[in-house]
């Protein structure tokens, strides 16, 4: 591999660290929401700890979970509101693009790989997979409650809330859901 494509590559990446999560914005009009890099990086914390906790494959977690949102280094966040207007299947066709465009500067073996885990993850095709698509949901109610609890409209967030309590499939994950939830009605 050449060190330039590696550098490429982390730029790419990099800008991760400025893409804003935009649901934050359009729903609740949070003024600095978290970027798309402090959602990974806290996901993949979880993934060690949950991983180590109920004694799954970890580091595939935590892969699985550093590239979820990959591509939004080059195609932005985009809500479920952007999503619906754009079309599903055009911004996952966007997405996949995108995921192969960055991919594309690391040597095949890897390249290879890290497609396999992306694909993984949009299908939900191991246990891993699955918990991993829960522990992405997980964090996303930790930062709501963290909004909530700097002021933000709880009625807004409520919107997240209610999409993601059903949706969540692992025992250990829906009991965290709902201590996030016990949290949150004693803070009312």
């Amino acid at each position: 591999m050449s060190l330039e494509n590696l550098l490429r590559f982390s730029e790419i990446i990099g800008k991760l660290k400025v893409v804003k999560r935009s649901g934050w914005i359009s729903h609740v009009g949070i003024n600095e929401p978290e970027s798309v890099a402090d959602h990974s990086f806290r996901c993949a914390i979880l993934a060690m700890c949950i991983g180590d906790l109920i004694n799954v494959d970890t580091e595939k977690l935590i892969r699985l979970l550093l590239l979820h949102d990959v591509q939004e280094a080059l195609t932005g966040d985009y809500d479920s509101y952007a999503k619906e207007k754009v079309g599903f299947s055009k911004v996952k066709s966007q997405e996949r693009i995108a995921i192969k465009n960055i991919l594309s500067l690391l040597p095949t073996k890897l390249k290879r790989k890290y497609i396999l885990l992306s694909k993984e993850f949009e299908e939900q095709m191991t246990f891993e997979a699955i918990i991993a698509s829960d522990i992405d949901k997980i964090e996303m109610m930790m930062q709501a409650l963290e909004y909530e609890k700097r002021g933000y409209d709880s009625k807004k967030l409520e919107a997240f809330w209610i999409d993601v309590q059903n949706k969540i499939k692992t025992p250990m994950i829906r009991d965290l859901f709902q201590l996030l939830r016990d949290k949150r009605m004693v803070n009312k």
